[in-house]
């Protein structure tokens, strides 16, 4: 088992590639921690897992809210002791507006979610990786953080910021003992592309050369070689997992 007893923080936890990457985590015997909003989906995936034999622990959170990111960071520390791998997943659409239509509001909501929890997490778990001189962290960011997906604008530019930030940590920590990737999905099957407009997830998939969208156990695949000692000389990239589909 490639994360054997690994304490894991998974943000987004409750549903698509949160949810993949959890169970898969598990699989391959790490203890996982579920972090996300919604509480009843938390509960249903605990029970899976525990019914396989494996640990994990739910715990709710606003991702947009730095108290909660703490909270949920201390009670992982008082629990287990350490933190050996955090995956930043969690994300939302936000508008599907032209930039100029985009109100404050709504820009920040979207920010709050993808970036600001991305850096709330790396803050609190960083200190506590450097200290062991150890851990890794994934951030999920998105190929329309590469390319710039037409009326998306705050998903896109906020999911820029999740692939430089990552960069930019990958930098600060690597003779640390700690790795920073991050990957960059195109569409998935999950409720994130379901809040989409029909045309716009069409006009998404024709840029997709394998034309269909992506699962999000193939995503989860990647996450888990990221969190693991196979991948030991990788620090400071940028996954795609898009289906043939590039970027700049």
């Amino acid at each position: 088992m490639e994360l054997e007893k690994k304490i894991c923080i998974i943000t987004g936890a409750a549903k698509g590639v949160g949810r993949a990457t959890s169970l898969r985590f598990s699989r391959e015997g790490a203890v996982v921690v579920l972090v996300d909003i919604l509480e009843k989906e938390l509960r249903e995936l605990a029970e899976r897992i525990h019914d396989s034999g494996q640990e994990s622990v739910t715990m709710r959170a606003d991702l947009s809210d730095s108290h909660d990111i703490r909270r949920a960071v201390e009670r992982t520390m008082n629990q287990f002791g350490r933190i050996d791998v955090l995956v930043n997943n969690a994300g939302i659409v936000g508008p599907t507006k032209k930039s100029w239509e985009i109100q404050e509001e709504e820009w920040d909501r979207v920010f709050g979610v993808n970036l600001k929890s991305v850096y709330h997490f790396c803050r609190f778990v960083a200190p506590l990786m450097i200290a062991r001189k150890d851990g890794k962290i994934i951030n999920v960011a998105s190929i329309a953080g590469k390319e710039g997906n037409e009326n998306l604008a705050a998903y896109s530019a906020s999911k820029a910021g999740v692939a430089c930030f990552s960069r930019v940590l990958a930098k600060e920590v690597a003779a640390l003992g700690i790795r920073v990737n991050s990957i960059a999905p195109a569409l998935i099957e999950t409720d994130l592309v379901k809040e989409m407009p029909k045309e716009q997830v069409e006009f998404l998939l024709n840029k997709i050369p394998l034309r269909r969208l992506g699962r999000p156990e193939e995503v989860a695949e990647l996450i888990l070689f990221l969190a693991s000692d196979r991948s030991s000389f990788i620090t400071g990239q940028c996954f795609n997992v898009t289906g043939g589909r590039g970027d700049y």
